[in-house]
């Protein structure tokens, strides 16, 4: 996680270095070993420096090649055993040379013969053209913005808007696909919720020459091939063999490495692996640090008895408790201003108390079981079994799910297979008015009624677009699994992890989004992943001797969403407070502040029912007005009218008797996995 920066004046006017260091100090938080700035003539790069491998500690980025190429390049390379030897390149060669080197070898294509999480900007001035490249799967985030006379890209928005001709508007469209629930899109990644500023897509590069832009996708999963395997134990070879490797690229690091641990299946299963490569291969991975946030006592949300099995196994886990860190008004300016998203984390306290610990260790990168959920157990694959006649598999593997899974999650997941099953065999044609009626049947809880119509009816028109692609499936669960990591609303969530991260200096990683494992678990059958309908039954036979047996027969989740709601209903009247008819989500002609009004008794009746839908929906109102503040509005130095009051800050939580399921995530990915529609 360091950061970049530039800016091409494509008229040829020479680029004034203060312009350029004023970027680059949008994103001094993302350099804490320094910063390097090069300009050559009408172009500059800046690099904000966080040394994480071994091979790039002391390196001062730009880096030069061969006359006019300049590179700043923020990423981890997870090929170099094949770019290495195909460069002729020496072992000790930092991360940034293997990409210049690789420019000089393959030019336009060099994105195609790298893998890892990058995102980096090449000039080659013999051929005055720019290119941008981010990495298959989104993790490190990439922006620009485009004008006649002007190309500018950063690591982080407010970079941009540090620019001068850079102009801060905000987006209604990428507004839409961000806070609209049932609406978000699959495909439109580019579009951010800032006007005239774009993300470059995963998996493409960007070309930029003085006449024109283009963008083109240089890589993708393969779709439309089911990896077939002679039995289920060369399944289970197969995905332990990818999953230590995603864990071993992410342990490339001359610090330590934290990891976020929850006492759940996919956060111990990193731990575990990662503790038994280190125990395999003496001095070749670094020190290992294992941080935990625990809930109550005796609640849904104590995982404490796992923790003492891993701690058995493997050494100490470093706790904290999450009650007083929850609620999403304390530091949400700060949050906005860093994920620059309309969105306030109610667990936000919890995360920046996780990412301190994790630094105070001297760690640079975090692991985190982010998605295992999403890519591991996908109901999808129930559809394929009826398509294959298998009825009799069906009804076994929807009985089999009430032994692994909590009742709640049982029911869903069966209604979502008859939903699925309906949504795969209808044409196209009759998606949008489908769509549109379950919209009128859900209006209770999912309509977001607050929302001016202004603003809420041309989303909902192209929510109602079912998704294309260009080609087919070979099976619905692989179709599933893709979406979860192509949709455009998961790609935000990677972006919010990484600049969150960024305030501490912190690396995030996903061992789940490596790209060889998801393409693997793309091509499996999902009847495999879940064999005998055993909820992710692949990652749980492949930890076997690995993980503690209680972990890896686990068969319930923690649950936070009574923390979580207790957290909100305290923080409720200065989220009133802030949704008046004067907040500038009013006056933008976003809020409907007279609807929001009718609603709110429901939606704080809600604070006591047995999810956090309604805590979701508060926060993301919230999160909506503070971010038109910070970035379009003025804070006084007091502070917004939105804060505690003395009085509420000494308030103790509401007792409420709540129940959900979420992962040991910051429960902005929760919320955000369970509300996507990808069409």
């Amino acid at each position: 996680m360091s950061g970049i920066v530039g800016v091409w004046n494509l008229d040829g006017r020479p680029l004034d270095p203060d312009v350029l260091a004023r970027m680059s100090s949008a994103l001094r938080h993302r350099g804490p070993d320094g910063e390097g700035r090069e300009v050559l003539g009408s172009i500059g790069f800046a690099h904000q420096h966080l040394w994480v491998t071994p091979e790039e500690q002391g390196e001062v980025q730009p880096v030069s090649g061969r006359a006019g190429i300049m590179l700043a390049l923020d990423g981890r390379l997870d090929n170099r055993a094949e770019l290495l030897p195909a460069l002729r390149l020496p072992r000790e060669t930092s991360d940034a040379r293997c990409v210049l080197a690789a420019y000089d070898a393959w030019e336009d294509h060099v994105a195609e013969h790298l893998s890892g999480d990058f995102a980096f900007a090449i000039f080659d001035g013999p051929k005055r053209r720019l290119m941008l490249a981010r990495d298959a799967i989104g993790i490190r985030p990439l922006y620009y913005f485009h004008s006649d006379r002007l190309l500018a890209f950063a690591s982080e928005i407010k970079a941009l808007l540090a620019h001068p001709h850079v102009p801060a508007q905000p987006d209604n469209e990428g507004l839409a696909d961000y806070l609209v629930v049932g609406c978000r899109p699959v495909d439109r990644q580019q579009l951010t919720c800032f006007a005239n500023i774009s993300a470059l897509v995963p998996a493409h590069i960007a070309v930029v020459t003085p006449e024109r832009l283009m963008t083109r996708r240089y890589w993708d999963f393969a779709i439309d091939r089911p990896l077939r395997l002679q039995s289920f134990d060369e399944y289970v070879d197969a995905f332990r063999e990818r999953f230590a490797e995603a864990i071993r690229r992410r342990l490339r690091s001359a610090s330590p490495v934290a990891v976020s641990v929850s006492g759940g299946l996919d956060s111990s299963s990193i731990f575990c692996q990662g503790e038994r490569l280190r125990q395999t291969t003496a001095g070749q991975y670094p020190e290992i640090v294992a941080i935990s946030y625990v809930g109550t006592v005796g609640t849904d949300a104590d995982e404490r008895e796992y923790l003492v099995d891993l701690e058995r196994q493997y050494g100490p886990i470093d706790r904290f408790p999450i009650d007083a860190l929850l609620g999403p008004v304390q530091g949400a300016e700060e949050q906005i201003l860093s994920i620059e998203a309309p969105f306030v984390d109610y667990m936000w306290g919890v995360t920046q108390q996780l990412y301190r610990r994790a630094a105070g260790r001297g760690a640079r990168t975090l692991l985190s079981g982010h998605w295992g959920d999403q890519v591991l157990f996908s109901s999808a694959y129930l559809t394929d079994l009826v398509h294959s006649f298998a009825w009799r598999s069906v009804c076994r593997h929807l009985g089999e799910y009430g032994r692994w899974i909590q009742p709640g999650e049982a029911r869903e997941r069966t209604r979502r297979f008859v939903f699925e099953l309906v949504r795969n065999h209808v044409p196209d044609s009759l998606i949008p008015p489908l769509k549109s009626i379950r919209r009128r049947l859900m209006r209770s809880r999912a309509s977001q009624p607050w929302f001016s119509d202004a603003f809420l009816k041309p989303a909902l028109k192209l929510a109602d677009r079912p998704a294309k692609f260009g080609a087919s499936f070979h099976s619905l669960h692989g179709r599933s699994i893709y979406l979860e990591a192509r949709s455009k609303y998961h790609v935000q969530c990677m972006e919010w992890n990484n600049k969150a991260g960024s305030q501490h200096g912190m690396d995030a990683a996903f061992p789940f989004l490596d790209r060889d494992l998801l393409a693997f678990l793309i091509a499996v059958p999902g009847d495999v992943q879940n064999w005998n309908g055993v909820p992710r039954a692949l990652l749980r036979e492949a930890m076997r001797g690995i993980l503690p047996d209680s972990v890896r027969a686990r068969a319930w989740k923690a649950d936070f969403s009574g923390a979580v709601n207790r957290g909100v209903a305290r923080d409720l009247p200065a989220i009133n407070r802030a949704l008046s008819a004067q907040s500038l989500s009013a006056r933008y002609g976003y809020l409907d502040s007279l609807r929001f009004a009718a609603e709110l008794p429901r939606l704080s009746a809600g604070l006591s029912r047995a999810d956090c839908l309604d805590s979701w929906a508060l926060a993301d109102l919230f999160g909506l007005e503070v971010w038109l503040q910070v970035f379009f509005g003025r804070l006084s130095r007091s502070g917004p009218e939105f804060r505690r009051t003395p009085h509420e800050c000494e308030e103790g939580p509401t007792e409420t008797h709540e129940k959900a399921t979420l992962p040991h995530t910051p429960a902005h990915h929760s919320r955000g996995f369970a509300q996507l529609d990808p069409g």
